[in-house]
């Protein structure tokens, strides 16, 4: 079976339009990648949106059609069950909350069989319930229990969408490393807008991802 990275995180933190680009990045590098959406709470900024550009770039695009019923189990369809059960690389963008909790919790009976599996807290450390380390605490612990899933590692995605420039990602970072020690998992990557990737690259090196903005001109 292939690799399977999940993102989570609140609303702001950018996990979308980091999910979006590792499953670009994936998708140049090896065949059959799916990027299931299982963000169901906020519609408007999921990565339906952009569902035909990434059609384009050879990745499968999996979400729900229509509202989805919750209750302590949720109702996902079966082609996205059945997404989890073949061997592709699969990318999961998934709210960072109580139904994301119930939809991680169902969904990880079915990911144990993954020869790679990777869970990434992403953290815009400017956004709302983002700001304390009982927020993210909290948010950590909900996700693991639910899913028996421990994160693996954080990415840090600081900005204030166009206000962003290289003092807050520098300050915002600093922050999310902090955060990191407190939470006991490693900062795997710091990811910034592709225009400040040339600037910033010889002061963080590899651990530096650049984005391109999929979703929108402004950085969500």
């Amino acid at each position: 079976m292939g690799s399977v990275k999940i993102f989570a995180g609140g609303f702001g933190s950018g996990k979308t339009e980091v999910a979006l680009n590792f499953a670009v990045e994936t998708a140049s590098k090896v065949s059959n990648v799916v990027m299931a959406d299982l963000d169901l709470v906020n519609p408007y900024f999921v990565s339906r949106d952009v569902a035909k550009r990434l059609k384009e770039l050879g990745i499968n695009l999996l979400a729900p059609e229509g509202s989805l019923s919750f209750g302590d189990v949720p109702h996902i369809p079966a082609h996205i069950i059945n997404s989890i059960n073949v061997d592709n690389h699969l990318i999961i963008d998934l709210a960072g909350d109580e139904v994301g909790s119930l939809v991680l919790g169902y969904l990880s009976r079915h990911l144990i069989s993954r020869t790679e599996l990777k869970f990434f807290f992403v953290i815009n450390p400017y956004r709302p319930f983002a700001q304390h380390i009982d927020d993210l605490m909290e948010i950590k612990m909900l996700l693991e229990r639910a899913a028996r899933l421990n994160f693996t590692g954080i990415i840090s995605n600081p900005n204030l969408v166009e206000e962003t420039d290289l003092d807050v990602i520098r300050h915002g970072h600093n922050i999310v490393l902090d955060f990191a020690k407190k939470l006991d998992l490693p900062v795997n990557y710091l990811t910034v807008r592709n225009d400040f990737y040339p600037l910033l690259f010889e002061e963080y090196g590899a651990v530096l991802k650049a984005l391109t903005l999929y979703m929108r001109p402004e950085w969500i």
